[in-house]
Parts: C-alpha cells; structure tokens; sequence
C-alpha cells in the first residue's frame, strides 16, 4: 500500500466513525425529543462534531432521521433471528426485539402519518417483519395453497406484530416472561391444523399423572 492509499483509507476511516458518531447522537437525540424534531445543532453538540459536518454528511435533518432510525432498526436485526420452524425461540426472539425497540417503534408508528420519513420507514418495517414471518414459519406455510398460505401468513403476522406486545406489555401490565407465554399461545392458534394439536397435545398431563 503505497502513501497515498493509505492516506486515502485512514480518512474513509475517519468520515466512517464520524459518520456512525453522528448516528448514534442523533438515535439518542431523537429518542428523547417526544416530536422527533430536535435541532441539527443538539445532535452536532451531542457527536461532538460542527452542525456543518452534520449537514455535509446526510444533507437535511430528514434524511438523517431516516438513517438514524434505519440504523437503530438494523442493529437489532440480530435480537429476532430464530431458525425456521423453532416457534419457541421465534416468539422468545420477537419479544426480547420488542423490549430493546418496541417503545420507540411505536412512537414512530404514533408520528407516521405527520412525517413522511417516518412513514417509509416504518412501512420497510412491516416488509421486513413479513419477511421474517415467512422465514421463521416456513414449515407452516410451505405447501399450502394460496390463499390458505395468505391468510395464515397475516395471522402469524398479527399475532408477532409490535402492537399485540404492546398490548400485552403496557395496557394489560403484563411482565416480560409471561408477554412472551400469552404471545406464544397466540401464535400456536394462528399455526392452526395439526400443528397446534401437537402441542396442545404435547402440553397435557400423560393419563395416570398428577399436573402440578
């Protein structure tokens, strides 16, 4: 590597840090400003760079809230993987996705219609909840026909969707383990069919055992 690639690459270095500074002030800044409209210059304040640099690097207050929150969104990707067809490590996945981002989500989801931004973003939202969907249930989907296949895909949808944990969570009081048990018996009703015979029926007292 000569001098000047390596000049090159330690300042893509440092534009990238300043960059990921700036994301992680501007999640902080938002979150904490109950209308998402904070001033460039408190999220410049808070990276510790000039609201110039700010604006040099997403241009508009906008379009930094859509990458802020794109980001955020992102790096909690990993908290809801679950292999396909393990319904009990989808729904413990899903929920502990919620107790990082479920309150945030669904302050966005509350400003969606007055900002646009926060619009497009929450509609890649639901895009990629369905995808995990079809991921995580495919042995439940596969081989149905197609408007079967459609209508248990939106029951599975809805009863994982933010707004399900929310109600269980904040208006029903309920703790986080047993969010995750009242959100789980949903899901086992959505599978529908034998799946949720099988574990009703795997959930019954054998004949000649006492449940405790």
């Amino acid at each position: 590597m000569n001098k000047r690639t390596y000049r090159q690459t330690r300042r893509a270095d440092a534009t990238e840090r300043t960059r990921e500074a700036i994301l992680d002030a501007a999640r902080e800044v938002f979150r904490a400003d109950p209308q998402l409209d904070p001033s460039l210059d408190a999220v410049a304040a808070r990276a510790g760079v000039s609201t110039r640099t700010v604006i040099r690097q997403f241009g508009s207050k906008e379009r930094l809230l859509e990458a802020a929150i794109a980001a955020g969104v992102e790096a909690t990707k990993t908290t809801r993987h679950a292999e396909p067809g393990d319904v009990e490590g989808a729904v413990r996945a899903i929920v502990a996705h919620y107790e990082e981002m479920g309150d945030d989500v669904m302050r966005w989801l509350s400003l969606a219609d007055r900002l646009p931004v926060v619009h497009r973003v929450t509609e890649r939202g639901t895009e990629s909840h369905h995808e995990w969907v079809e991921e995580v249930f495919a042995p439940d989907l596969d081989g149905l026909p197609r408007g079967e296949r459609r209508a248990r895909r939106a029951a599975l949808a809805t009863v994982t969707d933010v707004y399900v944990w929310h109600l269980l969570r904040r208006r029903e009081g309920l703790g986080r383990e047993a969010t995750r048990e009242a959100m789980l018996g949903l899901v086992e009703g959505a599978r529908g069919g034998e799946a949720a015979r099988e574990t009703a029926d795997a959930s019954m007292p054998r004949r000649g055992t006492v449940s405790r």
